[in-house]
Parts: C-alpha cells; sequence; structure tokens
C-alpha cells in the first residue's frame, strides 16, 4: 500500500489546503510520505502513560511538527529539514507491532498532525493484525476539527498541549503576536481551545486500570513558562470552567532556554527576557497552587530539575538515554 497524504491538506491550524500527493509541502514540511524519527520504549512520560518499568510508553516520534516553537526541545526532529526517515504505512505498522511486542502499555504518536490521514490506515491494520495496546495521540494541540475526526474511534487517549492561553484584550480573529513569536501560530489559543473540547467530548475524563495504568480519556499538558509568558494565569481557570475540575493536567517545569533562545537567534527575543532564563520554583508553585485552588486536583507536577533531566538528544537512537 502507497502511503496517501491529505488533498488540500486541513489537518491544522494553519489550513494551508496544499495538494501533498501531488509533491507539495504544507507550511510543517510535511509531504507525501509519513515522517519517522524514532521509536523508543519511554519511560519519562505521566505515569498513567509510562507505568513502571520495563514496560514503558510506545513512542513514535514522527518529524516536521506543524507549530515552530521558538524553544522545542525536540527541535532536532521538528524543525530541522531532512530529518528522520521517510517511511510507508506498512513500515509504520511493523514499528507499532515491534513495540508491542517489546512489552510497552500503549502506543503513543508523538507529532502526530500531519500524518494523520496515514496514521488511521496503520492503526486499522495493526488492529487487524492484533494491535491491543491504548493509543496515545499526543500533539501540540493545534489539530483541526478535521484531523480528529479522522481520529475518533481510533484513538484511545488524548495528550494534547494547552499552550497559552487566549489574551482577553484581542478581538475575535484577531493573531496573537505573542503566540505567533513563540510557537508561530497566531491563532494557537482559539484552535487549541476548540480541539481541548472535541478531544474531551470523544474520550471523556481520564481513566486509570487497577495499575494506574490510562486506559482512556483526555490529559492536557501545559508548560509554565517565566513571567507567565504561556499565559497559565489564564489556562487553569479555562480547563476547570470549560472541560471541568475533574480534567487530568499535566503542568510542566521543565522549561529551559533551547533552540533559537540560544547563539545567534537569541537577539529576536529581547522584548521576551524571560524566556532566557529557566523558570524559578516560585513561579511553579504560584501555578500549582492556582490549579488546586481551582479544583484541578488529577494534577502531576514536576521537579524543577526536570529542566535538566528532560533533554532529549535524537542524534543517539534512543533520545532519551
Amino acid at each position: 500500500m502507497r502511503a496517501s497524504s491529505a488533498r488540500g491538506c486541513r489537518l491544522c491550524g494553519h489550513n494551508c489546503q496544499v495538494d501533498r500527493r501531488s509533491g507539495q509541502r504544507g507550511r510543517c514540511g510535511a509531504g507525501q510520505a509519513i515522517g519517522f524519527a524514532q521509536a523508543v520504549a519511554h519511560h519519562g512520560e505521566e505515569p498513567p502513560l509510562s507505568g513502571v518499568s520495563p514496560g514503558g510508553s510506545g513512542a513514535i516520534f514522527f518529524t516536521r511538527c506543524n507549530l515552530a516553537c521558538a524553544f522545542c526541545q525536540n527541535w532536532q526532529i521538528s524543525q530541522t529539514p531532512g530529518a528522520g526517515l521517510d517511511i510507508t504505512i506498512e513500515n509504520l505498522v511493523e514499528v507499532m507491532l515491534r513495540l508491542a511486542e517489546a512489552g510497552v502499555h500503549n502506543i503513543n504518536l508523538v507529532s502526530p498532525t500531519p500524518y494523520v490521514v496515514e496514521i488511521a490506515q496503520a492503526l486499522n491494520l495493526a488492529k487487524s493484525q492484533g494491535l491491543k495496546l491504548p493509543i496515545v495521540y499526543n500533539s501540540g494541540g493545534y489539530d483541526s476539527p478535521r484531523a480528529l475526526a479522522i481520529m475518533e474511534g481510533l484513538v484511545d487517549i488524548y495528550l494534547p498541549d494547552a499552550k497559552i492561553g487566549l489574551d482577553p484584550s484581542l478581538g475575535p480573529g484577531d493573531p496573537d503576536p505573542v503566540a505567533m513569536r513563540l510557537f508561530g501560530a497566531g491563532d494557537y489559543a482559539a484552535v487549541n481551545q476548540l480541539a481541548l473540547k472535541e478531544m474531551w467530548r470523544q474520550t471523556g475524563h481520564l481513566t486509570l486500570d487497577s495499575r494506574g495504568l490510562a486506559t482512556r480519556g483526555l490529559l492536557v499538558r501545559h508548560l509554565v513558562l517565566p513571567d507567565d509568558l504561556a499565559r497559565t494565569s489564564l489556562v487553569l481557570p479555562w480547563l476547570a470552567e470549560s472541560l471541568g475540575p475533574a480534567t487530568y493536567l499535566s503542568l510542566m517545569a521543565q522549561y529551559h532556554p533551547n533552540h533559537r533562545l540560544r547563539g545567534d537567534s537569541l537577539a529576536e527575543f529581547r522584548q521576551f527576557p524571560g524566556l532566557t532564563r529557566p523558570l524559578s520554583l516560585r513561579e511553579y508553585e504560584l501555578s500549582v497552587d492556582q490549579a488546586w485552588r481551582l479544583g484541578l486536583t488529577n494534577t502531576f507536577v514536576q521537579d524543577l530539575a526536570a529542566a535538566t533531566n528532560y533533554r532529549p538528544n535524537f542524534n543517539k537512537p534512543d533520545a532519551f538515554n
């Protein structure tokens, strides 16, 4: 079977509508083939996903992300032209089945948005060949309704980012200059809020089995940035009000100046001085306190040491070891 990329691509908020079957590439750089970087048993995800050793989460990392985060930790594969390999649907099925045979707890699709058409075909094939593990859709949260409609019924667990809150000073449809500068998407918050609501509609709140492993539902990730640049103070109330206090949240403290926040590109971000330093303990504690006050008690928290410990290197066969 030949990989069949979306014609008139409308899989993310960019809605660039390029014809990838004819060789055109979208803003993300994705073309007709599936961009594959690495597949590993990942032990650094949230506890309901990674579980205890030796299982881990069966993470499949795709290349050519549809966002352009200035401080991306996965920039080696997400924003580097020519990274990874181009593979077929059959190749992807083989990767899924190999991870399952290795004893992982789930199949974790990391940055899958540009490839949902092909991934849907691969999942159907893999399930017909005996794959029974929960499927995790691990995205930047900039997914279109079309992409999520394709995934409905195939995904068990949604693991999206909520990268930045909606700026209340902006009018409807006005681009957010901060979101544009930091993530490459001026309408990120509006697209993200619609996506999170649809993910929740499809799967509901996260449910765990007797081992504490996730079987179905939504787990939202939010990376706290210095100087409240991610508008955590707005993201958390929105989650509590729109999805409910039972929402599972991963409140991450692992921010570290990376990618374009280093070297010659650093001057581009002088208007965001907080980005040049790690998150402070006080800033993170304030965010954790706010989550508790809002009733978001299903919140996973991190030690600030995560900023040092979580630095993948995709030039190695296993980026996390």
